[in-house]
């Protein structure tokens, strides 16, 4: 009699902890599913090109890549290309502005590209774009191509 006693209370005891383990477990569950975990969304927004390109202001807006940058080269330069993308499943696509044939030493530019889509660029949610500049400095002898990479990481604002 006293050991059906005794394992009668263990038996309670972990059925109600079990009880309370699984009520826990759904509402961590619930706060995962509501974003309350999702902490991106509290990280700084930010653009990082190297010293030679500086960014001065950045922005996702609608369809549209904007960023303003400044030729800290020291020379002019000629853009040959732009490209972005990014490394989601569907890759991000835009229609690249036109290249910049003269590009004076401490002026700045404004470059957008328009017609974005794909590449998890959704209003309201925070994306990266990859930025590929492709240049020459026409004072160089043979005007060689280099490439500049770069990064805006956002969010997507409304038009």
């Amino acid at each position: 009699m006293k050991k059906e006693v005794k394992s009668q209370a263990a038996l309670e005891f972990l059925t109600t902890y079990g009880w309370a383990f699984l009520v826990i477990l759904i509402t961590i569950g619930a706060l995962y599913y509501f974003g309350v975990f999702e902490f991106s969304k509290f990280l700084p927004q930010k653009c990082i090109f190297s010293s030679q390109f500086e960014c001065i202001d950045f922005s996702f807006v609608g369809d549209e890549v904007r960023l303003r940058l400044i030729n800290n080269i020291g020379e002019e330069i000629k853009i040959n290309s732009f490209d972005v993308t990014n490394d989601a499943a569907d890759p991000l696509s835009c229609t690249v502005p036109s290249p910049v044939l003269s590009w004076q030493s401490g002026d700045e530019i404004e470059v957008s590209f328009t017609g974005c889509t794909g590449g998890a660029f959704l209003v309201g949610e925070r994306t990266d774009a990859k930025i590929s500049i492709k240049y020459c400095a026409p004072a160089t002898t043979g005007c060689p191509e280099h490439t500049i990479n770069g990064k805006i990481i956002a969010v997507v604002n409304p038009v």
